[in-house]
């Protein structure tokens, strides 16, 4: 391979390398550790390390920040999930609030006739 064919596709590698670079935080998936750390450890360029770091720990951590500021609002939802889930399975004696039992069995029942 003669060196201008060499210096032409070291270029366009060096040029596609920053491209991809520039994308990362795009083409980047922060739904679980497992991938982000692929992710991670797939990007050469430190700079975009750290900003993929930065990225995932503010996704987290808004999470985090969600979940401790709402704790009453994921407890609810949690017994709701709860109860459909028992008077789906036709078990209503699991919840512990009665009423909303008893109303899931008026609906249940009406479904029914």
């Amino acid at each position: 391979m003669s060196i201008k064919k060499k210096s032409i596709k070291s270029l366009a590698d060096g040029i596609s390398k920053f491209e991809d670079s520039k994308n990362i935080m795009k083409k980047s998936d922060f739904s679980d550790f497992k991938t982000f750390l692929k992710n991670y450890l797939n990007t050469p360029e430190p700079k975009q390390r750290k900003k993929l770091a930065d990225e995932f720990k503010k996704r987290h951590l808004e999470l985090y920040d969600f979940l401790q500021k709402n704790g009453d609002l994921i407890s609810a939802e949690t017994e709701i999930s709860k109860t459909v889930n028992a008077v789906l399975c036709g078990d209503t004696a699991n919840s512990d609030d009665k009423q909303l039992t008893n109303l899931f069995e008026i609906i249940e029942g009406g479904m029914k006739k």
